[in-house]
């Protein structure tokens, strides 16, 4: 496994892997909402891609915590209804984190929680360098009927600072064709729905 050490800044990681990244998240778009749904979506880039494919679905409620996915949803309005959260503003993700932002996320009940991550290995779970971002996206999760992973290629064998959850604690994950066949059947072996987008 490698280690990821490092957070990058938000706009350094909107252009790395774009074209996987946008195939991802225009699956998740396509396959994993419906008319009516109340969707979470985290502050990831893969996971701010999936807002330029949500103009087909009607009354779509949409909460976040990241700026870089709220100026996304923005060019959707007002056929998506757009909710944020509080809290304290990060510098390097752009987002929202802290207490209050927990706070908002814990009172929301919500179908399905978009999250993306640093890095995902069979044996760590899914590891992210920031506990703030940690907290919340723990938070985001707890609210959702289920969570929807978005993980491109290059995260796998990648272990961040600390775990945000184990691979058994999310419903699906969807990432792309360059992850070895042998990973992705550990990860179905522990009831994961697994997409190659």
């Amino acid at each position: 496994d490698r280690r990821a050490e490092t957070e990058p800044f938000y706009v350094s990681k909107q252009v790395i892997n774009q074209a996987k990244k946008d195939r991802i998240a225009r699956y998740a778009a396509e396959h994993f909402i419906a008319d009516g749904d109340i969707v979470l979506m985290e502050a990831g880039t893969t996971v701010a891609a999936m807002a330029r494919y949500l103009p087909a679905y009607r009354q779509l409620t949409v909460i976040g915590n990241g700026l870089g996915t709220m100026n996304e949803l923005a060019k959707q309005l007002p056929g998506v209804t757009v909710f944020c959260c509080g809290g304290l503003l990060r510098d390097v993700g752009l987002t929202f984190v802290g207490p209050q932002a927990e706070a908002y996320f814990r009172q929301i009940n919500a179908h399905t929680c978009f999250l993306s991550a640093t890095g995902i290995t069979t044996s760590e779970g899914v590891t992210d360098p920031n506990l703030l971002e940690i907290q919340v996206k723990r938070a985001m999760a707890e609210s959702a009927a289920r969570v929807v992973l978005l993980m491109d290629s290059t995260k796998f064998g990648i272990r961040s600072l600390a775990k945000i959850f184990d691979i058994r604690d999310f419903d699906i994950l969807i990432t792309d064709a360059d992850v070895p066949a042998e990973v992705l059947e550990a990860i179905r072996a522990l009831d994961v729905d697994v997409h190659v987008a």
